[in-house]
């Protein structure tokens, strides 16, 4: 009966050692697969996919203000363009376009243009709000409020990746979306958008 069960467990061992050596042979061959793929600059999916682009649109929303309160974000109704500017407190990209999204918070006209800071609900609202301080977002021009998106509506909106800025019109349409730290040229486009 010992003889048996010490054959069986043997048996369990080796299947057990079988299989995990099975499906890493398979990971290694993914794995140099893909190395191979990138090193030949092929792109094995299409991140556009993944975030707004224009054209789509999108509908109200209920967010949070940093305050607590609920926030009503719609698009009809005062006839304005909405800037969403989406970030998070401990993306070090998001500091870095902090300069950027501060000169825009200065120079954009707020009769033509309602500029909206999101973030996750998932963030801390003492971390958000000291984040927002110390980038100067509550000094500016036209200072930034700021609304805690819940996953539904960050999922809606395809708010995946900070910073990312959205240009929205009156009707809720994408007009533009920006993904990313802004360099050069996308700094460029966002002024000519908001002319």
């Amino acid at each position: 009966m010992e003889m048996e069960l010490s054959l069986q467990k043997s048996w369990l061992t080796f299947g057990l050692i079988l299989t995990l050596g099975l499906i890493n042979a398979l990971l290694i061959k993914q794995n140099l697969h893909l190395r191979q793929q990138l090193a030949t600059g092929a792109r094995t999916f299409d991140l556009t996919t993944n975030f707004l682009r224009a054209g789509d649109v999108v509908s109200a929303v209920t967010a949070t203000g940093l305050d607590g309160r609920p926030y009503q974000l719609e698009y009809t109704k005062d006839g304005r363009h909405h800037l969403l500017l989406f970030f998070s407190a401990n993306c070090p990209y998001c500091e870095q376009q902090a300069s950027l999204w501060r000169d825009l918070l200065n120079s954009v006209d707020s009769n033509r243009f309602a500029v909206l800071g999101v973030v996750s609900d998932k963030e801390q609202r003492d971390l958000v709000s000291a984040h927002a301080e110390a980038s100067g977002y509550f000094k500016t021009k036209t200072s930034l409020p700021i609304v805690f998106f819940d996953k539904d509506s960050l999922g809606s909106y395809k708010l995946n990746a900070t910073p990312t800025t959205l240009l929205i019109d009156e009707a809720g349409t994408v007009e533009h979306a920006w993904v990313g730290k802004w360099d050069r040229a996308s700094a460029m486009e966002v002024a000519a958008a908001l002319r």
